[in-house]
């Protein structure tokens, strides 16, 4: 079926991101328009004249994988799972994306850590973006039971914050460390971050 000129768009801007993230991943930042514009089988106006520039390009993409992340943790309030239980499945799906392009999505993570040491806007803009995680994350365990039981005490907002940080960096290590040893297997990853359930008291013991 033939598309208007709206889905064209769209489907031109998805095509744009999803090349320019393999692109950049494989090849660096430094990454042409022209590359891009042809893996994606377009011409660079329409890099131009869908995002402007390049660099808002990567931005976008930037914040594609986001968008993606905080659906993500929308589907995970859903479940009934006390805070441990939680951390495994949080743990799980991240593995489960992982799958098939494991050092790719890993090279992309380094890369965009180079740019943000070289690049003052692409900094702000991550941090921005990684301030939605962790707060996302945060409102997901804020409140969860923390054991399972009858009458569990509840994860505070203050406790949740501190969840979602740990776990946000346990998991980008996990990534870069498997581009390193192949050994690093995905169950271990699920049980550290269930681990970080010890981070808050389960009411069991004096404070």
């Amino acid at each position: 079926m033939r598309r208007n000129r709206a889905e064209q768009r769209e489907f031109n801007r998805r095509a744009l991101l999803a090349s320019a993230r393999h692109l950049i991943a494989t090849q660096g930042t430094n990454v042409s328009v022209d590359a891009i514009a042809e893996a994606a089988g377009l011409t660079t106006g329409a890099v131009y004249s869908i995002f402007g520039s390049k660099r808002d390009l990567i931005l976008a993409v930037i914040e594609e994988g986001v968008h993606e992340y905080l659906e993500d943790i929308e589907r995970l309030r859903e479940s009934e799972e006390a805070l441990p239980g939680l951390l495994d499945l949080y743990a799980r799906r991240v593995a489960a994306g992982l799958d098939g392009d494991f050092r790719e999505e890993a090279r992309f993570e380094v890369l965009l850590v180079l740019l943000c040491l070289d690049d003052e806007f692409f900094r702000e803009q991550s941090l921005r973006l990684q301030h939605r995680q962790r707060d996302a994350l945060a409102g997901l365990f804020t409140g969860r039971a923390v054991s399972d039981g009858p009458s569990p005490r509840r994860v505070s907002s203050s406790e949740a914050a501190l969840i979602a940080s740990s776990l946000l960096a346990l998991t980008s290590g996990f990534l870069l460390r498997g581009v390193l040893d192949d050994q690093v297997r995905r169950d271990t990853m699920a049980r550290a971050c269930a681990a970080l359930a010890h981070l808050v008291d389960d009411g069991t013991a004096a404070h």
